[in-house]
């Protein structure tokens, strides 16, 4: 049975059981419904039409039973659906409201729930009247799904089912396999967690998915039931509580300018070398900020974060001097649309009459833009509208669309006025996203979106239930002075004096910039601007900007007003760009998205060979160091050649240092709250 000929089955079906008060028996839909066939045995007909039921349930449209009281086989029984089941109930949004929803579905653009969360938009967006007015001046934010692990536990979750996983926890040198309840998911410091119940201890565990080193098994035949209180929130506002530790830490003159923006500076024993002491709650966070500064830093004390540091520096030494596997990137094929499913196909064109009803005379153009498919699909979509609709196929029974002169309205929608209520998916990407918002600065203290919210969760009832399981915090890693003084100046169009410090240490610059737009991705935040300095665009990652005034001048038009959604890409690409491949372990996998890889080729053993492009090479030692032994560099042989000198340099520099035992008893414990078990 052909996609198209099982699409307008689902359609018809949905039609005829909404279109009854009474209900349909089978014998009725066996012989009035296109897909079955008439001459099915009962027995045949029964299994696919119980298969249709699960399939339109799994899409939020329950079938409902009921006995036929008119009937003389006690068997007989009529099926319908209740309109209250299926369609969005009644909600405005004014384009404040929506505005709020737009922002809080766009958290999700470069993320898995994306698709969900542009669904529940349109959805809000059509029973409202239309869509939000722009704001110039809106904060934008972005939560990435990049670890591979993530898909994985979603639907284990959502479905409530355990799985399996091999896990390296932190001071663990091989992996250790897990049985584990999933009962919420969490992103907090721009890390993924998640939480559940350890099969074999019995006990609540908290897991990173950068951790998880193989694929997760979802044993989909068997459920359990999650924990009625549970509460994810909980458990991130525990991350970052514990106990507070002291770090005593080398670094040499002239670099680590944004550690020491938070340390006590005093002359270290050798020359040319300055002692940071340092508090920190975050051990593995620590490490890592540690480790990229490579031989600019050396850790004397505590002994388990000099420990962790050197792990990471060995690690990333050991997976440089090993053999390099064999791998070649694909050719660049002509673009090839993936072939959507079924179940994609119905989603759409059970939202698109209802759109295409409140959007009457819309260009056919901006239909197809409005739900990513070619003119060709929405051609063929149109074309399978008209020839669906109520049983028996006579003059006003069919979906009557209509499409002329490039423009594209419907006169009969027949049952499909209102959309499908959202689904616990899009239910989900809406309410989480709103919560993300809440660290966000607002000129109404919030009250929009209390309405918003409360608004959402009315309307989806017993679907809001994953919100509570799943949360995404845009933590702050500026001042929120910061980013209030941003977003004003890219609303009024004025300029401002910085002072930025790179990543990689450098001296601090002094530029004026013009801020076009101010965003976070995960826990980082960044404004896109004109700079002076450069005499181009380019983004600055907030936490660099130490200082910040603005000149009251008012920013010319440079003719690159960004109206679009976050760049995936952090950078501005430049003929000075140096590319460089990276040889990944599967851990490292969200490395491809985080830098924009131009190019991803699998490996043997699950691994990944990425080439990404970057105009400071020296970033890449930075980031081959965090990884610990979770990525090399494979060429250039320039960049290879400087990363393994800076590692090699970075080595030498803790031999020469020792633990400095003397001072290891003012260090303070060392904690790991919320990394994992």
């Amino acid at each position: 049975m052909s996609a198209n000929t099982t699409t307008e089955r689902y359609l018809n079906l949905v039609l005829a059981l909404l279109g009854t008060r009474r209900g349909r028996d089978r014998d009725y839909l066996r012989e009035n419904i296109r897909g079955y066939d008439a001459n099915a045995s009962n027995e045949a007909f029964g299994r696919m039409f119980e298969r249709d039921k699960v399939y339109l349930k799994k899409l939020g449209i329950p079938i409902s039973s009921a006995p036929d009281p008119l009937a003389d086989d006690v068997n007989s029984w009529l099926y319908r659906i209740d309109p209250k089941e299926y369609r969005l109930p009644e909600i405005r949004l004014d384009a404040a409201g929506l505005a709020v929803v737009q922002l809080a579905a766009q958290v999700w653009e470069q993320a898995s729930l994306g698709s969900a969360a542009v669904r529940a938009l349109r959805k809000l967006e059509t029973v409202s009247g239309g869509l939000p007015a722009g704001d110039g001046g809106a904060v934008q934010s972005r939560i990435r799904t990049e670890e591979p692990a993530f898909d994985g536990l979603w639907e284990a979750l959502r479905g409530q089912h355990p799985v399996r996983f091999n896990y390296r926890g932190p001071h663990r040198s091989e992996d250790s396999a897990r049985h584990v309840q999933p009962w919420g998911l969490g992103n907090k410091y721009g890390q993924w967690y998640l939480s559940g119940r350890d099969i074999p201890t019995g006990g609540q565990r908290l897991f990173r998915l950068s951790r998880i080193t193989s694929d997760v098994e979802v044993d989909a035949k068997t459920t359990f039931a999650r924990p009625e209180d549970f509460d994810i929130a909980t458990v991130l506002d525990a991350l970052g509580t514990g106990t507070e530790s002291t770090a005593i830490v080398d670094v040499a003159e002239g670099t680590a300018a944004r550690l020491r923006e938070d340390a006590v500076v005093a002359p270290a024993p050798a020359p040319g070398w300055d002692r940071l002491t340092l508090h920190y709650r975050e051990p593995e966070l620590m490490a890592a900020t540690l480790a990229a500064l490579g031989p600019a830093a050396v850790v004397v004390a505590p002994e388990q974060l000099r420990s962790d540091v050197l792990d990471r520096l060995t690690g990333a030494a050991e997976a440089a001097a090993g053999a390099l596997v064999d791998f070649a990137f694909p050719g660049k094929p002509a673009p090839a649309r993936s072939r959507a499913s079924t179940e994609d196909r119905l989603r759409r064109l059970l939202d698109m009459v209802p759109y295409l009803l409140q959007n009457p005379g819309i260009e056919a153009a901006s239909v197809a833009t409005e739900f990513g498919i070619t003119a060709a699909e929405l051609e063929a979509d149109l074309g399978l509208l008209s020839v669906c609709g109520l049983p028996g196929g006579y003059h006003g029974d069919l979906i009557d669309v209509g499409w002329e002169d490039g423009v594209v309205f419907i006169l009969d929608p027949q049952e499909l006025t209102r959309p499908l209520r959202l689904t616990q998916e899009e239910a989900c990407a809406v309410l989480v996203g709103l919560a993300a918002l809440r660290s966000l600065p607002s000129a109404d203290g919030g009250a929009v979106l209390d309405k918003v919210q409360a608004d959402v969760l009315a309307i989806a009832g017993d679907q809001a239930w994953l919100a509570n399981a799943v949360e995404a915090r845009i933590t702050a890693d500026a001042p929120l002075e910061t980013i209030t003084t941003l977003q004003e100046l890219v609303r009024t169009h004025g300029c401002a004096h910085i002072t930025y410090v790179k990543d990689d240490g450098a001296a601090p610059t002094e530029r004026t910039i013009e801020p076009l737009r101010v965003f976070s991705v995960d826990s980082r935040w960044y404004v896109q601007a004109w700079c002076r300095l450069a005499e181009g665009q380019r983004t600055f990652r907030l936490s660099g900007i130490t200082a910040l005034a603005a000149t009251g001048e008012q920013a010319p038009d440079r003719g690159v007003a960004l109206d679009g959604p976050v760049p995936s890409r952090l950078f501005t690409p430049s003929s000075d760009d140096v590319e460089v491949v990276l040889v990944l372990a599967r851990r490292a996998a969200w490395v491809a998205d985080a830098y924009s890889a131009d190019a991803v080729a699998p490996l043997a053993g699950g691994g990944t060979a990425v080439r990404i492009r970057t105009s400071r090479p020296p970033v890449i030692a930075a980031l081959v160091a965090q990884l610990g032994g979770g990525g090399r560099v494979a060429s250039p042989p320039a960049v290879v050649d400087a990363v393994d000198a800076w590692l090699g340099e970075a080595l030498a520099g803790y031999a020469a240092r020792p633990l400095d035992a003397g001072t290891e008893g003012t260090a303070g414990q060392d904690a790991a709250p919320g990394t994992g078990s």
